[in-house]
This record gives C-alpha cells, structure tokens and sequence, in this order.
C-alpha cells in the first residue's frame, strides 16, 4: 500500500460520530497562484477510522483553520448521491496525523504532538 502525506488546513470543523469510530474532515492546501494570480488550492476529503485518534487528538483538539500533517492511504468510496445516480470519490484515510496548529479556542490533548492510527 502506497502512502500520501498532505499538509493543509481544516476547512471546517470535523465530524466526528457519537461513539468516536468515524472522523471526517477536509484539508485545504495553497499550491501556489494560476496564470491569472489567483489563488491555487487543492483539498482532499480525509476519514479516519482509528476511534483513538477521534476520541483523543482530533475531537477534542481540531477545529477549522487547524494545520497538519496528514499520512494515509487513497481509497475510492462509491455512495449513491441525492438523484439517485452512483458517484464516486477519493478519500485519504489517515495512517498518522501530526498537528501543526491547534484550535485557539480548544485545549490540546495531553499527548499532544504526533498520533497514529491502530
């Protein structure tokens, strides 16, 4: 299995399910500026899986705006959309994640730092 590593912001807070078995979050990336000026960005959906690393690091910790270092894995998720038709999409589901940047309005973890999905 091939790893990515991403490094972006939280473009809104996570989900995070009731029991902590399910993250999801989107980072944003600045990739520089197009032929225009503007802004370049790329984001990418991540889901984590490891209940751990939900309930410890990024429901506690995690907000819009934070910065990390996402490393995991690309798999394709098929889901039928609101019309019925079948769609498909890349998520990133995390492997390790490192935080960059707290939410300033949230205590990190004690163990705060690096954290790796089991």
């Amino acid at each position: 299995m091939q790893n990515v590593m991403f490094v972006g912001r939280l473009a809104a807070d996570p989900q995070v399910t009731e029991d902590f078995a399910k993250a999801v979050f989107r980072l944003l990336e600045n990739r520089g500026r197009d032929a225009q000026g503007k802004d370049r960005i790329v984001g990418v959906n991540c889901v984590s899986w490891a209940k751990g690393l939900n309930e410890r690091v990024i429901a506690p910790g995690l907000a819009s705006g934070c910065e990390v270092v996402a490393v995991g894995a690309f798999v394709d998720n098929r889901y039928e959309a609101q019309d019925g038709s079948q769609r498909s999409a890349k998520e990133l589901v995390i492997r390790t994640l490192t935080v960059l940047d707290w939410a300033s309005d949230r205590t990190p973890p004690a163990n705060a730092g690096q954290a790796e999905a089991a």
